[in-house]
């Protein structure tokens, strides 16, 4: 690489949190001197243009979002060619209390078998912003997980891992 080193920021958000975090990350880079794009997956950036790539989702159901995988796979030659950096955004890393202290530390099946078939450089799972379901059974079930409802973003974790991702790249 010379000169500042090209880095896509992609990310597939279902309500903004995602999208808000990529966008963190895409200036954490830019302010560390590499030149940033952010891009939602649905506009289909060519990752091919870039010199490194960091991917994120939302997760629902435990998986990432359809559009996140399709945009996976148009581009898998691509991105097996780039160091790349993946991140999530869902309701692990917010999990309190002794229940959902069992499940933190865990990462669903779907979501390493991704992370494992891209060889990734780095995965980080965040938290997002929950609010309160509808349901009142899910309700219940939230509640025994130890989840806050609101704004479970760690801004300084988000800072300090795109650092790491910059200082790598420099």
């Amino acid at each position: 690489m010379t000169g500042a080193p090209t880095v896509l920021v992609a990310h597939a958000s279902a309500q903004g949190s995602t999208a808000t975090i990529a966008d963190r990350i895409g200036d954490t880079l830019a302010a560390a001197g590499c030149s940033a794009t952010t891009a939602s997956v649905t506009d289909d950036p060519d990752p091919g243009e870039f010199d490194a790539v960091v991917l994120g989702s939302a997760i629902h159901d435990g998986d990432f979002l359809p559009e996140f995988h399709g945009y996976l796979e148009r581009h898998r030659a691509a991105l097996s060619m780039r160091p790349t950096w993946l991140f999530s955004v869902g309701m692990g890393p917010a999990l309190h209390g002794p229940i959902g202290a069992l499940f933190r530390r865990m990462v669903p099946a779907s979501i390493a078998s991704v992370r494992d078939t891209l060889g990734v450089n780095d995965f980080h799972a965040f938290a997002g912003v929950f609010e309160r379901p509808p349901e009142r059974r899910l309700r219940l079930v939230v509640r025994l997980m130890g989840v806050r409802y609101g704004d479970n973003r760690n801004w300084t974790d988000v800072t300090a891992w795109a650092s790491s991702i910059a200082a790598h790249l420099r």
